[in-house]
């Protein structure tokens, strides 16, 4: 493809837009390792009421209802990211997508993010989209605003940069 080839597209925020997201992005949950915490928050909380070693109990049974929080903030994970993203002043904006030979930039009303196509580490495609890391940080693209053409210049240009 030619290196003046360029394409830019319009979506917006929505529910339908963050559930995807989230899907795409998350990291899987293992049982043992994820509730961990909430565990040892349990078992603390109980050796505190069992032993006695303070004059009331509220302290051990802080600690129970912080491991019962804990597990519920695992299990609803998604549930709540969805909600924090939708009550969120960004949800319901339009997102201004753009991509060049340059990298690829977004623009909202409050917000401008360039990505040069030298930062990205890994491109991770999937069914419904691409995920671009770049150190700690992920950044995911819909396919759904991409065609064909446009979806073979990203894979392009990320190998091209990785060539360098």
């Amino acid at each position: 493809m030619s290196k003046d080839f360029s394409f830019t597209t319009e979506y917006t925020l929505d529910k339908t837009f963050f559930a995807e997201c989230y899907d795409q992005t998350s990291q899987p949950i293992t049982f043992p390792k994820a509730y961990l915490k909430g565990i040892l928050f349990f078992l603390f909380g109980l050796a505190l009421l069992k032993l006695e070693l303070l004059p009331n109990g509220y302290i051990g049974w802080f600690f129970i209802a912080l491991s019962i929080i804990e597990a519920f903030s695992i299990y609803f994970k998604r549930t709540w990211w969805l909600w924090r993203q939708k009550i969120s002043s960004s949800s319901g904006s339009k997102v201004v997508l753009q991509i060049d030979a340059k990298g690829v930039s977004y623009k909202t009303a409050k917000n401008t993010r360039d990505i040069a196509w030298s930062e990205i580490d890994q491109l991770e495609q999937s069914d419904l989209g691409f995920i671009f890391h770049m150190g700690k940080q992920r950044q995911y693209i819909s396919k759904s605003c991409l065609n064909d053409k446009e979806i073979a210049f990203i894979v392009e240009q990320h190998a091209i940069s990785k060539a360098n």
